[in-house]
């Protein structure tokens, strides 16, 4: 499987299981297996594919 689990900088854990990511400028939507979803304001700044793993610098507006 190609999930992977999406965590802020600071290491906390926003989503399991992702397997669709959309950026709207600083909008990103994701949608995990279950077709659950998420919206978050930030940047995507790692992606570690090795490790499944997306950090995401989420704006504290």
């Amino acid at each position: 499987m190609c999930e992977s689990t999406v965590y802020d900088t600071k290491g906390t854990k926003l989503m399991d299981d992702v397997i669709h990511i959309k950026v709207y400028g600083e909008r990103i939507e994701m949608v995990d297996i279950l077709n659950q979803g998420m919206t978050v304001e930030g940047q995507i700044v790692e992606l570690d594919l090795d490790k499944h793993s997306i950090f995401i610098e989420v704006d504290e507006n």
